[in-house]
């Protein structure tokens, strides 16, 4: 028996009959089985359900860099978080990822900021620190996060150009 009180072949089951639903309400991409979704959602689902006290969050990571990783896709992030319903699970978006992904980090943050409980940011060209050369307006990026009101964390994710002292100016 799972914790859940159900047997894994109930579990299973049960997942089976919701294929076409995701199916008929367009969970299924190109890249992602209407079963893996569910086993996500579900699995995000439970665990969020027994972390109350945390905040989990999910973060579309880039092909390129992690060939295979599942979750690439940060409007299918947002559709999982939505799916999922839980106050406790948002999104993780790195400004980094968003940009190797989509081309536009500043539009990622438009259409999902809102899901979002903390920024990552680095530069696209060598993962340097921001400002440090690449393809994102931090400025831009910066100056909209803070407009939209975000109160979560935003940290850097980078390999230092040289000292980390020395790039830290980004942050002010």
């Amino acid at each position: 028996k799972s914790p859940l009180g159900a047997s894994c072949g109930t579990l299973v089951e049960a997942t089976g009959r919701l294929l076409d639903r995701a199916k008929a309400q367009g969970a299924v991409t190109a890249d992602a089985s209407a079963r893996e979704l569910f086993v996500m959602a579900g699995s995000l689902a439970w665990a969020a359900d027994r972390a109350k006290g945390l905040t989990l969050t999910i973060e579309p990571l880039n092909r390129e860099d992690n060939p295979g990783y599942f979750l690439s896709d940060f409007d299918l992030a947002a559709r999982v978080i939505d799916r999922v319903g839980r106050a406790n699970l948002g999104l993780q978006c790195d400004a980094y990822h968003a940009q190797k992904v989509t081309g536009d980090a500043l539009a990622v943050w438009a259409a999902q900021g809102r899901r979002a409980v903390h920024v990552q940011v680095g530069s696209v060209l060598g993962r340097h620190e921001p400002g440090a050369g690449g393809e994102i307006d931090f400025q831009a990026l910066f100056a909209r996060i803070e407009a939209d009101g975000f109160k979560g964390w935003i940290s850097g994710e980078y390999h230092p150009n040289g000292r980390t002292e020395d790039g830290l100016g980004w942050m002010k």
